[in-house]
């Protein structure tokens, strides 16, 4: 498997998890749904600016949408818990801005 296709992958894995549809990623992301489909597929690849997008979209890094099932193990539930943690750490985050933005 080439970069391209280990990228597709996991972009498609991040896309499930989060229920999103190709068209509506794509919307997000102001690209084409043939675009995504294809980056998917591993027949093309993103630009940097797209890469930013979809790690801020998924709150994740770029190294993640690179690692191979070998590299890493994790499973659904394990992307799942992930998800929940980061959701709650900035649900936190976001209620201690808005104390100090009150006082």
């Amino acid at each position: 498997m080439n970069v391209r296709e280990i990228f597709g992958e996991n972009l498609k894995h991040f896309r499930k998890l989060r229920k999103l549809t190709q068209e509506e990623l794509a919307e997000r992301l102001d690209i084409i749904p043939t675009h995504l489909s294809r980056i998917e597929n591993g027949k093309s690849f993103v630009t940097a600016e797209l890469l930013d997008a979809l790690c801020v979209i998924f709150n994740t890094t770029p190294a993640s949408f690179f690692y191979t099932a070998q590299e890493f193990s994790g499973d659904d539930s394990l992307f799942a818990r992930i998800d929940s943690v980061i959701d709650e750490e900035l649900e936190k985050l976001g209620i201690k801005l808005k104390e100090k933005i009150r006082k």
